[in-house]
């Protein structure tokens, strides 16, 4: 299912919540990294944060000099900010985004292990502690699996619990120098919560014409519902776009092609997504990283990606980690929409427009609506 005019669509609807953020930036990160998604995953789910892939890459930023600082920047969409004034951008996001306030759950972590007698410039430490309040532990990487087993405790500690088994021995070894790890957990229950007893098994038809039965939600209500175009002659032209709201009004889901109960869960190696995207130099023995250590031969040897998103009657749980390895405007509607074909959707903070979680529903038979015993994908 391809969705181009998903960017356009996002610019609009942020027009009703005036900020002072360049929010586009984040928006059209989700677009170029679920399009780089789409084309290597054709026919599979899809789902990742795109706030806290630009967080783990941010933090690695912060090390960069010349091409490899040039790249970074203009494939996260940093070209029209003053040097430096990103950093600021995600924190005062993240700050936001996780206010105590707010009738949502929402915590924000990142971590920074470094090998045991490596250098780390003491300005890039103070620096990513500043924007990024990220705790930093010294490990030793020639011992992988007591390093993936702290790594991935801290990752379930933040998470909830819902991401397990992020990292493991294998991605260590001693060569490895440091480990950027950021972990994004939400939780949030509908402003208008579904009732169970109304879920009922429908026919959910794929992309190749063939069915099969799954459980959805139903419920009548005021949501914001609307129509556009993109131009192109894929599905008509035509989108569904169905806006449901999370307590407070703050964080909603869209849905397009419409919504059901689900949960999804997926591990991604970026590095070919980040190359995709025009960061190619941080991956090879030409990346600058003296900003972080006077260590000239530190490149990215990896960049891990796994999230998770429960929907069910109540709310939404979701979580994401991302970890850096070193070596037409909307109406109020009374509308019945029923899911029973792939969908994109999306989970976003309707006031600054950061998309916190975004994907794609082709395989609804790959996941366990309990979101506890569920499959990778």
């Amino acid at each position: 299912m391809y969705f181009l005019g998903l960017l356009s669509l996002l610019a609009l609807q942020s027009e009703a919540f005036k900020t002072n953020f360049p929010d586009e930036t984040i928006a059209e990160l989700s677009v170029n990294v679920y399009n780089q998604l789409r084309a290597t995953r054709e026919d599979e789910n899809i789902l990742f944060s795109p706030l806290s892939m630009a967080i783990a890459m941010g933090m690695v930023e912060l090390g960069a000099h010349g091409t490899t600082l040039k790249e970074i920047r203009h494939s996260l969409g940093f070209d029209g900010l003053k040097n430096g004034e990103e950093f600021a951008f995600l924190k005062d996001l993240s700050d936001m985004a996780t206010s105590e306030e707010s009738h949502y759950v929402l915590d924000i972590a990142n971590s920074l292990y470094v090998q045991n007698g490596f250098h780390v410039s003491d300005k890039f430490l103070q620096l990513v502690k500043k924007y990024f309040k990220a705790e930093v532990e010294n490990v030793d990487f020639s011992q992988s699996a007591a390093v993936a087993t702290q790594i991935n405790k801290w990752v379930e500690n933040h998470t909830n619990s819902m991401i397990k088994d992020f990292v493991s021995s294998r991605d260590f070894g001693a060569l490895t120098h440091l480990a950027l790890i950021n972990a994004i957990y939400f939780k949030g229950n509908w402003k208008s919560q579904f009732r169970p007893e109304n879920t009922r098994t429908f026919s959910f038809t794929k992309d190749d014409e063939s069915e099969v039965q799954i459980p959805m939600m139903y419920q009548q209500g005021e949501f914001y519902y609307g129509e556009f175009s993109d131009g192109s002659n894929e599905a008509g032209g035509i989108y569904q776009v169905l806006e449901i709201p999370y307590e407070g009004d703050e964080i909603s889901m869209m849905i397009v092609c419409p919504g059901r109960r689900f949960s999804v869960e997926q591990e991604i190696d970026l590095k070919d997504v980040w190359r995709g995207l025009g960061i190619t130099e941080l991956f090879s023995s030409s990346a600058d990283l003296t900003a972080m250590s006077d260590n000239k031969e530190l490149y990215l040897a990896k960049a891990l990606h796994k999230a998770f998103l429960e929907v069910n009657e109540e709310g939404s749980e979701a979580a994401a980690a991302s970890g850096m390895i070193a070596i037409s405007r909307m109406a109020v509607l009374y509308p019945q929409v029923i899911v029973d074909h792939p969908f994109f959707f999306l989970v976003r903070n309707r006031r600054t427009g950061t998309v916190l979680f975004m994907g794609r529903v082709m395989h609804p038979e790959a996941m366990n609506s309990s979101g506890h015993d569920f499959e990778k994908l």
